[in-house]
C-alpha cells in the first residue's frame, strides 16, 4: 500500500532518487513529442485548407496565444517547483500552501487577462504586421481564443502541477487526449466545415478545456491548504520569482517568431514568412522534445535541492545530457536528409521547398545546442537560482536573437535569417556553460560538463 507521502506525490525513497528519472522524464518527453507532432499536423491541415495566407496569418497571430500559455506555464511551473523543494525539505504543509495558491493565482490571472485581450485585439494584430486578408483571418482566430482565455491559462498551468504531485503519466495522458481531440477537431472544422482559422481556434479552446478539466479533478481530490482561498504574500512572491524563467522559456519562441516575421517580410515578403513557418514547425518539434526532457528532470532536481542530495542531482543531469545528445544526433541526421521532403508535406511549391532547404539545415545544426540551453535553464530555475535562469532565458529573445537577425542578413541576405537560429543557440550554450562555471566558483559546486 502506498504511503500518505506517495499519495501526495512526494518522493518516498530518497536513496533511489535517480531511479525516478524514467518515471518523470519519459512521460514528459512523450507529452512534448505529442506537442511537436501536433504542431506539424496542425500546420498540414491549415496549409491544405487555406494555403500560404493561412500559414502566414497564424504565424503572425500565434505570439498572442503564446503569451497566454506562457503566463499559465510560468505560474504553474513556479508553484510546482516550490511544492517540490518544500516537499524535499520536509515542509509538507508549505507544499500544500504552494499548490493551493498556484490554483488561485491561475484563476485570477485568467479573469483579468480576458477583457484586456478583448479590447486590444485590433491594435495587437496590426502591431504584429497583419494587413488585409491576413488581418481578417488573424482577428477571427484571436476573437475565439480570447473567449477561451481561462482554458488556455488553466490548461497550460495545471500540467506542471500534475507532474509535481507525482502523476507524470497522468499528465502525459491529459496532453495526449488534448492533442488527439485538437487534431480531430482541426480536420473537422477546416476540411469538413471549412471555417478557416476560426475553426482552429475553436478546436484549440475545446481541447484546452478538456485538459484543464482532467487536471483539476485529481488536484481537488488531493489535499489543499486549509486556507486555500487566501493568498500569502511570501508564497505568491516566490511563485512569481521562479515563474519568470519558465514564462520566458515559453514566450521566447513567440518573441523570436515575431522578430523573424518582421525580417522575413522585409527581405522576402509573404513567401519568406511561409518558408519560416515551415522552418518553425521543425524547430518547434526539436525544441519541444528538449524542453520535455528538461521538464522531466526539473521535479527531481528541485527535490534533490530541498533534500541537499548533490550526488543524486549530478547523476540525474548526466543521464539527461546523455539521452539528449543521442536524440540530437538523430535530429541532425533526420532533418538534414528530409530538408526537401519535409516542406513538400505541407503542400508548398517546389520553389518554396528549395528555399526551405537552407532553413531546414539550420534547424538540424541547432539540435545539440538547443539541448544544452534547455537543460541548463531548467537546472537553474529548478534550484531556485532565478538570477542565472533569467539571464539565460531572456538573453535569447532580447540580445542574441535580435543581434543575429539584424546583422547576419546584412552580409548574407535572406540566408542570414535562417543562420540566426543556430548562431543564437550556439551563443546560448556558451553563455550557459559560463554561468555554470561562475556558479561553481561561488557555491563550490557545479553540474558536470554536458559531454560527461
Amino acid at each position: 500500500m502506498e504511503s500518505e507521502k506517495a499519495q501526495e506525490g512526494f518522493f518516498v525513497e530518497e536513496k533511489n532518487i535517480v531511479n525516478q528519472f524514467g518515471r518523470y522524464v519519459i512521460p514528459s518527453m512523450m507529452s512534448m513529442v505529442l506537442v511537436g507532432m501536433y504542431s506539424i499536423v496542425d500546420g498540414y491541415f491549415l496549409c491544405q485548407a487555406m494555403g500560404d495566407d493561412g500559414l502566414t496569418a497564424i504565424n503572425l497571430a500565434w505570439p498572442l496565444l503564446a503569451l497566454m500559455t506562457a503566463i499559465g506555464t510560468g505560474i504553474g511551473t513556479g508553484g510546482s517547483i516550490i511544492m517540490s523543494i518544500r516537499s524535499g525539505s520536509g515542509d509538507h504543509a508549505g507544499a500544500l500552501r504552494a499548490k493551493s495558491e498556484t490554483l488561485l493565482l491561475l484563476l485570477m490571472v485568467s479573469v483579468i487577462l480576458m477583457p484586456v485581450y478583448f479590447f486590444l485585439i485590433d491594435d495587437l494584430l496590426v502591431l504584429l504586421g497583419a494587413r488585409g486578408n491576413i488581418y481578417e483571418y488573424g482577428y477571427d482566430y484571436m476573437l475565439v481564443i480570447t473567449f477561451g482565455t481561462l482554458f488556455q491559462i488553466m490548461g497550460a498551468g495545471l500540467v506542471p502541477v500534475i507532474k509535481n504531485i507525482g502523476k507524470p503519466v497522468y499528465s502525459m495522458i491529459m496532453m495526449t487526449v488534448g492533442m488527439v481531440i485538437n487534431i480531430i477537431l482541426d480536420a473537422y472544422f477546416l476540411l469538413g466545415l471549412k471555417i478557416g482559422l476560426e475553426g482552429i481556434a475553436w478546436a484549440t479552446c475545446i481541447a484546452q478545456c478538456i485538459v484543464a478539466a482532467m487536471a483539476i479533478v485529481p488536484i481537488l481530490k488531493s489535499k489543499l491548504s486549509p486556507k486555500w482561498y487566501s493568498l500569502e504574500r511570501k508564497t505568491i512572491f516566490e511563485i512569481i520569482k521562479i515563474g519568470v524563467s519558465p514564462f520566458g522559456l515559453t514566450i521566447a519562441p513567440a518573441f523570436v517568431l515575431m522578430l523573424t516575421n518582421f525580417q522575413c517580410l522585409d527581405y522576402g515578403g509573404n513567401a519568406a514568412v511561409a518558408v519560416y513557418t515551415v522552418m518553425s514547425y521543425a524547430a518547434y518539434f526539436v525544441y519541444s522534445i528538449m524542453q520535455g526532457l528538461a521538464d522531466g528532470v526539473q521535479p527531481i532536481i528541485s527535490y534533490c535541492t530541498g533534500a541537499k542530495d548533490h550526488k543524486g542531482l549530478v547523476a540525474v543531469l548526466r543521464k539527461g545530457f546523455t539521452l539528449g545528445l543521442c536524440l540530437s544526433g538523430v535530429f541532425m541526421v533526420g532533418f538534414y536528409l528530409a530538408r526537401y521532403q519535409f516542406p513538400i508535406v505541407y503542400g508548398v511549391s517546389h520553389e518554396v521547398a528549395i528555399q526551405c532547404m537552407t532553413a531546414m539545415t539550420a534547424v538540424a545544426v541547432s539540435a545539440p545546442f538547443v539541448l544544452v540551453a534547455r537543460i541548463m535553464s531548467a537546472y537553474f530555475y529548478a534550484m531556485d537560482d532565478g538570477k542565472n535562469a533569467s539571464i539565460l532565458v531572456y538573453t535569447d529573445p532580447f540580445v542574441f536573437t535580435p543581434l543575429f537577425l539584424i546583422t547576419l542578413p546584412v552580409f548574407m541576405g535572406i540566408t542570414g535569417i535562417w543562420a540566426a537560429y543556430p548562431a543564437t543557440q550556439i551563443a546560448l550554450t556558451l553563455l550557459a556553460l559560463l554561468l555554470n562555471k561562475k556558479r561553481g566558483k561561488v557555491h563550490g559546486t557545479c553540474i558536470p560538463h554536458p559531454s560527461v
